[in-house]
């Protein structure tokens, strides 16, 4: 029986694996592309909402997201560099079109409305300490805040946000560390 244990080879798939195996899955099977979805919407939702700072604008560049996804899925290469950087490379992109379309045209109604509130003091607390990280994360450069972003609002690692940045990994390390040195210089001057 021991003999039988140790010379089956066992191991579990990593997460990129499977991610892997999942995306070439999804090129002929909508449910395969739908447990990606459920995978990353929200590590995708958390850095667009951080980087465009409204709820709405957020949540329709995130789908906006999943739809370029799918529709490149097909042009996916599984060993490239894995799916997580492919899609946030789509999410950083989505975000800079956003901010470009944005300065082409000057909507009126930028102010959220949250009339039925049931914690009004709660909401505007939540709203001012949104507003001071934004506030905070301006006196971030790009890179910098693109980082900080996907590693603590996207939850990625430092080889999928080297990947999705054209980055070697130790310069995203850096970036990371010096991006936050100047968040807590920018408190401590506060």
């Amino acid at each position: 029986m021991e003999e039988a244990l140790a010379a089956t080879p066992f191991s579990l798939e990593s997460g990129e694996d499977c991610d892997a195996l999942l995306a070439e899955s999804a090129k002929s099977d909508a449910g395969a592309f739908g447990e990606l979805y459920e995978r990353y919407y929200i590590r995708v939702y958390r850095y667009v909402y951080h980087r465009v700072g409204h709820t709405s604008d957020a949540e329709d560049i995130t789908a906006l997201v999943f739809m370029k996804a799918l529709e490149a899925l097909p042009s996916y290469r599984t060993r490239r560099n894995g799916f997580a950087p492919w899609l946030f490379r789509i999410a950083r992109n989505a975000v800079v079109d956003h901010y470009r379309r944005r300065r082409k045209q000057n909507p009126l109604d930028s102010i959220e409305h949250h009339a039925g509130d049931a914690d009004p003091v709660g909401h505007v607390l939540g709203t001012e300490q949104r507003a001071e990280l934004r506030n905070l994360m301006t006196e971030l450069s790009n890179d910098q805040r693109d980082v900080v972003l996907m590693r603590y609002a996207a939850d990625l690692s430092f080889p999928e946000i080297a990947a999705t940045l054209g980055k070697k990994e130790p310069a995203v390390r850096m970036l990371l560390h010096r991006g936050l040195r100047k968040l807590k210089a920018v408190m401590d001057d506060a």
